[in-house]
């Protein structure tokens, strides 16, 4: 008879343990001496605080509040959007009762253990061909660092050799352009003005040259005037007169 109690009573802990899965509630104290549940906001008195947390109402609250933050164990699970009383597990797809000794009972069974064990075996397995691809990564990574080096040094010998070629070439075609000397234009440009400055000058020619005409004349018209004073200076009275008297001695005689 001892013996079935004490069974009894061990099966009874694990359904205590099984019903109190996500353990007991938190409370704070309000001004007004009552008390409030935080994970559900339910108010009350502080003789029914031990009533309350062992309540439906509490337990099934302590579960959204545990979903929703994603507390373990129901990080493993999520809302049946068909019924709110039902959870779909994450890892095996199956439907659970929203209740903690449901969800105790499917966390401990054959079938969710089996495929925690896989997810377990596979994440280990990732792990290890990444920490494989990150020991080969290195190499690699210094592989393409070489290999845009040398890209980078090809292109700037290409930009360089561009360069010299389009500077070698200026300077040829500057050698080979032919630049006339100053003075001997075709069109006597010299460089000046050549806005309104030609008419100007062209103008300023024509009175220059007509200046230098004027004078001209004036200059012959005074070397006229001055040998005719020379011819009559020359010739003078005298000779008049001595014309005159030589014809009348003619007629005297």
């Amino acid at each position: 008879m001892e013996e079935a109690s004490e069974e009894k009573k061990g099966g009874g802990g694990g359904n205590k343990e099984g019903t109190d899965l996500l353990g007991p509630p938190t409370f704070s104290e309000l001004p007004n001496g009552r008390l409030k549940c935080v994970e559900t906001g339910h108010e009350m008195v502080v003789k029914d605080k031990d009533s309350y947390a062992h309540s439906k109402r509490c337990r099934l609250g302590l579960i959204d509040f545990a979903l929703s933050h994603s507390k373990p164990p129901l990080n493993m699970f999520k809302q049946d959007p068909l019924s709110r009383s039902k959870l779909i597990c994450k890892l095996t797809g199956d439907t659970v009762n929203k209740s903690e000794e449901h969800i105790w009972k499917h966390i401990n069974g054959k079938r969710f253990l089996n495929k925690l064990e896989q997810k377990e075996m596979e994440k280990e397995l990732n792990d290890e061909t990444m920490c494989e691809e990150g020991e080969k990564k290195p190499k690699k990574v210094k592989n393409k660092k070489k290999k845009k080096k040398e890209k980078e040094k090809a292109v700037e010998e290409i930009i360089s050799e561009v360069r010299d070629s389009a500077e070698n070439e200026s300077e040829s075609e500057e050698l080979e352009f032919w630049i006339p000397p100053v003075g001997d234009r075709w069109d006597f440009d010299d460089g000046g003005d050549r806005w309104g400055s030609g008419s100007e000058s062209d103008e300023s020619d024509d009175e220059n040259e007509q200046e230098a005409v004027v004078e001209e004349r004036k200059k012959e018209s005074k070397e006229l005037s001055t040998r005719a004073k020379r011819m009559t200076i020359e010739i003078g009275p005298s000779s008049f007169a001595s014309r005159k008297k030589k014809s009348r001695k003619n007629t005297s005689s």
